[in-house]
């Protein structure tokens, strides 16, 4: 038996090294560890200065003191648009199209590396903090455009590649792309007030609720059934039907939930909460029209209050800006403290690269993987924990709805969820009040008229914050 054994396992062995070379077998115990996004990393803010156009000679008398001659053009391809180097006036004989497609160029004459684009580097120039060479364009997406320091002496780069061990080093060698080595820097295209525009104006509603045809107190009894007790618009008008004899489609109801989002979203917004210093931050999916969306959760771990809640198509950098935004906005001024605990999801070093970048800095801490491998993931694992249980939470109350129709609608549903937590949902780790308590809300028994007083207290901050 025990020759049969010895015999099976050789001959498997045999069979597997015709497709695993011995080199990479003898190369296992120096693979690094497999951590998730381990390719996003977020460097040191790159080196501004203004740019300074050379005055003293021009291009013509650099050309004849330097005998420097036109660019000879291998590929046969001519610069097509109409472009001259900024820096000394060289006309686009005398420029390399760094990239070929007529996007970054390089002046032959002065070594000024520039975009065609009129709206970059038009008044700064990009520097590496660690060799101050200027930075190269690599790539340009639609939020915001990558440089790289191209230098192979740059001291952040050789330590980078002197770290490797014998499995990187050998990755690296086959596809470059896969490690990271060189010093990146985003500069972000993102116009705030564009941002700001956004944040104010995304719930928008169907109807006059002022003008409804129902009363306040049925229009409260269907936010109540619809976001207290989770309940369809379908089974919401059933309800109103069989057990208050009140008739109403449930397309009625649908129009008076958004248009009550509308409402109240001033006051989930606008309100003067005393947050803490401590904000949870994570994505969950939802379905509208069978697709996944994706609702970036910002979450006050202490005092339990949504700071940000809004349903995105995409899980990108920009909706995790957006999503930050709805939060810092909230402070009156940034406690030096704030931190945020998120996963390792290379966005929020997005968001918070970005809006460090525009004078919002908070310190974010990355709890990694399902299990305690770095003192982060320690420390603040019970954070990411508690808004994890808060992403169940919604999908309590969101599963018997199966989805929704459209964006708007989830949007609108998010809206009245977040208030229904903030201002109305007891929790039992305050002792089982609410997040926020109202004073309007005292001495009012019943959650529709709740819902009412919201609604009018919705008005006002519309007033206010118009």
């Amino acid at each position: 038996m025990n020759n049969s054994i010895c015999y099976l396992r050789l001959s498997s062995n045999i069979f597997l090294s015709k497709f695993i070379k011995i080199d990479e077998i003898n190369h296992l115990d120096n693979k690094p560890d497999d951590v998730k996004y381990r390719l996003f990393n977020v460097d040191d803010p790159a080196v501004i200065e203004p740019f300074v156009k050379i005055e003293h000679k021009d291009w013509k008398q650099l050309v004849k003191d330097n005998n420097i001659k036109p660019v000879k053009r291998r590929n046969g391809k001519n610069i097509s648009i109409d472009v001259k180097c900024p820096c000394c006036g060289a006309p686009k004989d005398y420029l390399y199209d760094n990239t070929g497609k007529g996007n970054q160029f390089e002046c032959k004459v002065c070594s000024f590396i520039f975009s065609s684009n009129p709206n970059k580097d038009k008044d700064v120039i990009l520097k590496c903090p660690h060799c101050k060479h200027i930075l190269d364009h690599r790539v340009s997406h639609e939020d915001f455009d990558v440089y790289f320091c191209r230098n192979d002496n740059c001291p952040f780069y050789l330590k980078n590649k002197n770290s490797l061990n014998a499995h990187d080093r050998k990755l690296y060698k086959e596809n470059p792309t896969l490690i990271k080595l060189r010093y990146v820097y985003r500069k972000f295209n993102i116009d705030i007030p564009t941002l700001q525009k956004d944040y104010r104006e995304f719930i928008k509603s169907p109807i006059d609720l002022s003008r409804a045809y129902s009363s306040q107190y049925i229009i409260g009894l269907c936010l109540t059934y619809h976001v207290n007790y989770g309940l369809s618009y379908r089974q919401t008008a059933s309800i109103l039907q069989d057990v208050h004899e009140v008739y109403i489609s449930y397309k009625t109801v649908e129009n008076y939930c958004k248009a009550a989002s509308s409402i109240v979203h001033p006051v989930l917004e606008f309100y003067p909460y005393k947050l803490s210093d401590t904000i949870a931050a994570d994505e969950t999916y939802i379905k509208v029209l069978g697709k996944t969306k994706y609702i970036f959760f910002w979450f006050d771990s202490i005092k339990k209050i949504v700071t940000s809640y809004r349903v995105y198509d995409k899980r990108d950098s920009l909706s995790s800006i957006k999503a930050a935004y709805s939060t810092l906005i909230k402070y009156d001024t940034l406690p030096e403290s704030l931190k945020v605990i998120s996963d390792g999801n290379p966005i929020y070093n997005v968001a918070n690269e970005y809006w460090s970048q525009n004078g919002l800095p908070f310190k974010l801490l990355q709890v990694i993987g399902l299990t305690n491998k770095d003192d982060i993931s320690k420390e603040y694992r019970s954070e990411k924990q508690i808004i994890e249980r808060f992403n169940r939470t919604l999908k309590f109350y969101y599963r018997p709805k199966g989805g929704f129709s459209s964006l708007d609608n989830a949007n609108s549903y998010m809206v009245l969820f977040a208030t229904y937590n903030n201002f109305l949902r007891p929790n039992k780790a305050l002792n089982w009040k609410t997040p926020v308590e109202l004073d309007e809300l005292n001495g009012i028994s019943n959650m529709p008229n709740k819902w009412i007083e919201l609604l009018n207290l919705g008005y006002k901050y519309s007033d206010i914050y118009a």
